[in-house]
């Protein structure tokens, strides 16, 4: 089982190869983790993607935003309280990217490339979801979002939706850093840093690792360590299928990118995970840099700038493979910043955040609304608890919402199909 500690190192990437070295978390886990290590990835297209018929099975991709995403400044509110607040740091009403037919929100300008999927009711806006009691520690307000605020877990919420230990060993891949979510007691995730390096070195020949997964010892936890071996073996043949990819690498502009990553780099990667041939069926995408306690705006335009294009990119591909319909992209962040700015150009760690859902399935529009008049304590109040959008994704790729989460969460109704 793991601790809790354990379970925070793994969300900060500093997991080791579990499957290289025969060892796993857990007596009861039939599937590893596969080595770690990022790469280079994406195009994006100003065509905007249109549901298309195909076979196949259902993706989910998460784009995990780390630090704490500034909601309000992300889909900015017509409240003048807004402005009342951030004399400075609010966005100029000129620089606002306006929703058709939509007068309460606007979005940032560096966002401006996602309105298209407003215009086509592909993408929903969750503004203020976040757990009643928040907490502004990093640590246990991802520790609340990966678990689903289970802290006796020693799963993901994910993790625990999958109960076949026997599916492709890509089936649920993290890229740029370790993902806890996706820890489960039967299938542990593949963790790619660094898909150049996703690979076994040269000095040790293939044949040579294919000779010590079998025949299969009697001892229980050799056999363990070579399914783990045979697993990763399978998982880094697979990935060289799909790795490559024709984008440059973003020269360092990107601030604090685990493994390398930046959004356009790892959602290239995702897509191709998505529509190759290699049964990934969830894919999450982690990048940082969304602590903003100072320098915000200049720092938003970067990283916003890579936002938009890595999920436009990314959207644009699986349409073009013929999967939108089949593919479901959610974002998260562990928290949202305070309603007011602070006196370094930024804004502290707050409450309630942003969530997006983009595809043809969900439902669209701005979905949930926050009072700036009811703040809690000069946070974004939370209105929307996680797990109704956990729901709704458990829902999508067929799994059990409520043994995952203990019970579902129907506040909203997020997708339509």
């Amino acid at each position: 089982m793991l601790s809790r500690r354990k379970f925070i190192q793994l969300g900060a990437g500093s997991a080791v190869t579990i499957a290289l070295s025969g060892c796993s978390t857990s007596s009861k886990l039939g599937r590893p983790a596969a080595p770690a290590s990022p790469s280079s990835s994406s195009s994006s297209s100003s065509t905007i993607p249109q549901p298309l018929v195909a076979g196949g099975q259902r993706t989910l991709v998460i784009v995990q935003l780390n630090g704490g995403n500034d909601g309000l400044n992300s889909l900015v509110p017509a409240d003048g309280r807004y402005r009342d607040a951030r004399p400075t740091l609010a966005i100029p009403e000129a620089e606002l990217v306006a929703l058709k037919g939509m007068n309460e929100w606007s979005l940032h300008p560096q966002l401006a490339p996602l309105s298209k999927y407003w215009d086509a009711g592909q993408v929903n806006f969750l503004p203020g979801i976040g757990f009643s009691d928040p907490n502004h520690s990093h640590f246990v307000s991802l520790d609340r979002w990966w678990r689903a605020d289970d802290l006796t877990a020693p799963t993901g919420w994910l993790g625990r939706s999958i109960t076949d230990g026997a599916v492709k060993p890509l089936y649920a891949t993290a890229l740029g850093s370790a993902a806890p979510m996706l820890i489960g007691d039967h299938y542990q995730p593949a963790v790619v840093l660094q898909p150049a390096s996703f690979t076994f070195p040269k000095t040790i020949p293939g044949d040579r690792l294919q000779t010590m997964t079998s025949p299969l010892s009697h001892d229980p936890l050799l056999a363990l360590a070579q399914r783990s071996l045979a697993s990763t073996i399978e998982a880094v043949a697979s990935f060289a299928t799909v790795k490559d990819s024709n984008v440059s690498d973003s020269g360092g502009d990107v601030p604090d990118r685990e493994g390398g990553f930046d959004l356009v780099e790892g959602l290239d990667v995702a897509a191709r995970l998505v529509i190759g041939d290699v049964g990934a069926r969830i894919v999450v995408v982690s990048v940082g840099g969304f602590d903003t306690h100072s320098n915000q705006l200049a720092t938003h335009k970067v990283l916003y700038d890579d936002l938009a294009k890595g999920i436009d990119g990314f959207l644009t591909t699986v349409a073009a493979a013929g999967r939108a319909d089949e593919t479901l992209l959610v974002t998260t962040s562990e928290f949202g910043r305070r309603v007011g700015e602070n006196a370094s150009g930024g804004f502290d760690h707050g409450a309630g955040g942003l969530s997006m859902m983009f595809g043809p399935m969900v439902v669209g529009g701005v979905l949930t609304t926050v009072d700036l008049g009811n703040q809690l304590d000069g946070d974004v109040r939370p209105v929307l608890d996680p797990r109704t959008m956990y729901t709704a994704c458990l829902d999508w790729i067929g799994a059990d919402a409520a043994a995952a989460l203990g019970k579902r969460y129907d506040e909203l109704n997020l997708i339509a199909v």
